[in-house]
């Protein structure tokens, strides 16, 4: 965790330089909010920092970002509605929860659609991600980047091998439709909540497990209260990077250009980072007493997650799945 933070200082400090360094740098014209419920240890963080520093340099200091990690502001749901009203500017989110407001948005959350995270950068970097971001603008909200995430697996009080494993346990996830009718379809019991609620509702047994990424167990100290991890790759939902599109529409083009550019920028230097400490943290979840498990067949697990295909046909078009899924 030192490292990380280590690192996330580093990062600060080179932004500021760079933007220090502009010349003409003046007092900020614009400064607004960027919220996240990840803390300032996760490497996702690190990811921000450059971002705010980079959209001050392009503006020439004309944007000052201010970030507020670690649910300071609320959960994702909050950001999105703060988001769309323009009280927030600027949240890091994953995509799930904007399935919401952007009913195509739902695809991406759809269970075993990502063959791996090179098939989902071609899709969300290509036309698919094109248009998703589009149909996100006629709902009030302005995409700038898809982050990797990683893929989601179950953590739990016991290993997870078989759907069988899974029957009865109730698993948090986030507020998302396709990922509550996945985990619901595998056979275990889906709890929409909020990440700040999960640690204690795993510690009090409330819930007995969760579905996320390595780095967020590591981050929130998860392995504490939930000792296995089973790789079900059940899902690979992003990160996103979205803005207020009230606020976007309000600044002058070079503002916007400089937003475009620092987001562009941004997701080689965080997919890079994120591919760069996966066998790291899985390194320290250990050392940490988690345990690690692959199911035993994933074939198991896909034949049950079907018919959230069908059911999602209507609602996110037939043709768009088959697109995500087909793409090479």
């Amino acid at each position: 965790m030192k490292r990380v933070f280590t690192v996330t200082c580093l990062v600060l400090i080179v932004a500021l330089l760079a933007v220090a360094s502009v010349p003409g740098f003046a007092a900020p014209k614009y400064a607004w909010k960027l919220a996240s419920v990840l803390p300032d240890t996760h490497p996702v963080h690190q990811s921000l920092v450059f971002f705010a520093g980079k959209v001050a340099e392009k503006s020439k200091g004309a944007v000052k970002i201010t970030l507020y990690p670690a649910g300071q502001l609320g959960g994702e749901n909050d950001y999105l509605q703060a988001v769309k009203l323009g009280s927030i500017e600027l949240a890091k989110v994953s995509s799930g929860p904007l399935g919401q407001f952007s009913p195509s948005m739902q695809a991406v959350s759809l269970p075993f659609i990502w063959r791996d995270l090179e098939h989902q950068h071609k899709v969300l970097n290509g036309k698919i991600g094109a248009r998703l971001m589009a149909d996100l603008e006629k709902n009030g909200f302005k995409g700038l980047a898809f982050l990797d995430a990683g893929f989601r697996n179950i953590t739990a009080q016991k290993p997870i091998k078989t759907p069988a494993d899974l029957k009865g346990l109730k698993i948090r996830v986030m507020q998302s439709k396709p990922l509550m009718d996945s985990i619901n379809a595998l056979g275990a019991a889906a709890v929409p909540m909020s990440q700040n609620e999960v640690y204690v509702a795993l510690q009090q047994k409330v819930i007995d497990g969760w579905e996320n990424n390595e780095p967020t167990v590591l981050s929130f100290n998860m392995q504490e209260v939930c000792k296995y991890f089973s790789y079900t790759r059940h899902t690979s939902i992003p990160d996103f990077m979205v803005m207020s599109k009230k606020v976007y529409d309000s600044v002058p083009a070079n503002i916007k250009k400089a937003l475009r550019d620092a987001a562009r920028e941004m997701v080689p230097y965080h997919n890079k980072l994120w591919a760069d400490m996966i066998d790291d943290t899985v390194k320290q979840l250990k050392a940490k007493g988690m345990i690690f498990n692959e199911v035993n067949d994933i074939r198991e697990f896909q034949a049950l997650a079907k018919p959230v295909y069908q059911e999602y046909e209507s609602v996110v078009g037939r043709d768009l799945i088959e697109a995500i899924a087909n793409a090479k």
